[in-house]
């Protein structure tokens, strides 16, 4: 990557970033505030989804500590599969895809180069599992939701475990960019992980509808 296009960049995912904390602090004040009215009055209808998400995010961590066997081919797999699925994505040729336990992982693509950070940083910030989840979220009954968002915090629990192990400047993934230009461009898609999350459990939200409101606020700034 050239030096003047990873600066370009780095200065649009900065501000990319502080769009994507604007959003997460509006989601924390509006979960926040039906909380306390919650608290206050009894009569209102409130959902503590947080208490299952954290539920399943415990899950992962504790069977990757405990329970070894074939917790690194599970992550092994997750890494390469999100290379995989990515490459997909921006339309890039797949031609393999390997992942074993003790020998690591790779995938084999050939195509357009020009976002290939996008593909090769993917797996420490792009949630692969929790995505489909979320969408599948809206199609739920009210009375199974405790259980979509177990599996969800199960899924955000493997990322979070992969993203500890796996994020370190000895990645080809990671280093064959500027070290600078990778974690800044990781931080901000993590921000936008964290924002789709808590937009998606406002009430009368759902993952697809969080991208209208993504829309919408950006409208506003642009002619505040």
């Amino acid at each position: 990557m050239r030096i003047y296009k990873a600066i370009l960049l780095t200065f649009l995912f900065l501000f990319i970033g502080l769009f994507w904390g604007y959003e997460i602090w509006n989601a924390i004040k509006e979960h926040w505030l039906l909380f306390i009215r919650w608290c206050n009055s009894a009569r209102i209808s409130y959902y503590p989804w947080y208490l299952w998400i954290v539920v399943g995010a415990s899950v992962f961590p504790i069977m990757n500590r405990y329970f070894v066997k074939n917790m690194e081919l599970i992550k092994t797999f997750t890494h390469e599969l999100t290379h995989t699925i990515t490459n997909l994505l921006f339309f890039r040729r797949v031609h393999s895809f390997h992942a074993s336990e003790h020998e690591g992982g790779v995938v084999w693509s050939s195509g357009n180069n020009k976002l290939r950070f996008m593909t090769s940083l993917a797996p420490y910030c792009f949630p692969i599992y929790t995505i489909p989840l979320l969408m599948f979220r809206c199609m739920v009954n009210s009375e199974f939701l405790p259980i979509i968002d177990v599996f969800i915090g199960f899924s955000i629990g493997i990322h979070l475990v992969c993203f500890i192990e796996q994020t370190r400047n000895y990645q080809p993934d990671i280093n064959q960019f500027p070290l600078w230009f990778s974690y800044i461009y990781i931080l901000s898609v993590w921000l936008f992980d964290i924002s789709t999350v808590l937009m998606t459990y406002i009430p009368n939200s759902n993952f697809f509808l969080v991208f209208k409101t993504y829309a919408i606020d950006i409208w506003n700034l642009i002619i505040v």
